[in-house]
């Protein structure tokens, strides 16, 4: 098979275009064939293919580190800071207090907080380079060009976008986890209960026949029945579709 850019054409060192991914199942498993990466105006040849084999398509975009990924910029005032261990960065209180909820109640019942315009995020089992990755993924610039989860950040996404209730992110993060073949199945089925993903769920009972699901079952058991790994209400789903 071929897959190719229609688009101009550009060096062979060009910047890449999309990651493709080619997987299947096996032994109740998303198992990885191989990655390959399409430069933009070029082509590439898969290679012969079974009938077995999906394919993950990425459109992929080069971006800058960004060590103040969303900064003050509506006022003198809107400097926000935030500490993470030895750890500081300052954003832009108004963005983070309009994107988040939690925030804004944090600095309305911390007075101390409020007054110093300081946030204080020990104790949350955070990093600040994550914190940087979450600020940047709803900062300003990314509303005009999309920030996208990926597989190395997605779940860390996950994490903070439901503690800081910020529901767009979320979103964004369970449409990437559900073609997410680098998390197992069996990680990502564990992040449905935990995180309240319906779309992830209704995507994992609908796309798994009978067979592959009695596969995936047969390689994750003693997970699926250890006590609290998943919820008894999901573990009875997947049990009642095996019957």
């Amino acid at each position: 098979m071929t897959i190719k850019d229609i688009g101009n054409a550009l060096p062979a060192n060009g910047e890449p275009l999309a990651q493709i991914v080619f997987w299947q199942w096996n032994r109740g498993t998303q198992e990885i064939e191989k990655k390959m990466l399409l430069n933009k105006g070029r082509k590439i040849h898969t290679g012969t293919m079974n009938s077995a084999t999906s394919i993950v398509v990425r459109i992929l975009k080069k971006r800058a580190l960004n060590e103040s990924p969303c900064p003050p910029v509506f006022s003198p005032d809107d400097d926000l800071s935030v500490h993470i261990g030895d750890h500081q960065i300052t954003v832009s209180a108004h963005w983070l207090l309009s994107n988040s909820p939690v925030v804004n109640r944090m600095l309305s019942v911390e007075m101390k907080e409020k007054r110093e315009r300081t946030l204080n995020l020990d104790g949350l089992g955070i990093e600040m380079e994550q914190f940087k990755a979450f600020v940047e993924a709803i900062s300003m610039p990314a509303l005009r060009n999309r920030i996208l989860p990926n597989p190395k950040n997605v779940v860390d996404l996950l994490k903070l976008a439901d503690y800081f209730q910020v529901d767009s992110l979320k979103e964004q993060c369970e449409n990437h986890l559900i073609h997410c073949v680098e998390i197992p199945a069996i990680e990502r089925l564990q992040l449905i209960d935990r995180y309240q993903l319906n779309k992830l769920k209704h995507n994992f009972m609908r796309c798994l026949d009978t067979s592959k699901l009695r596969a995936f079952f047969k390689a994750n058991f003693a997970q699926l029945m250890s006590d609290g790994f998943i919820s008894k209400k999901l573990l009875s789903e997947l049990i009642l579709r095996l019957c």
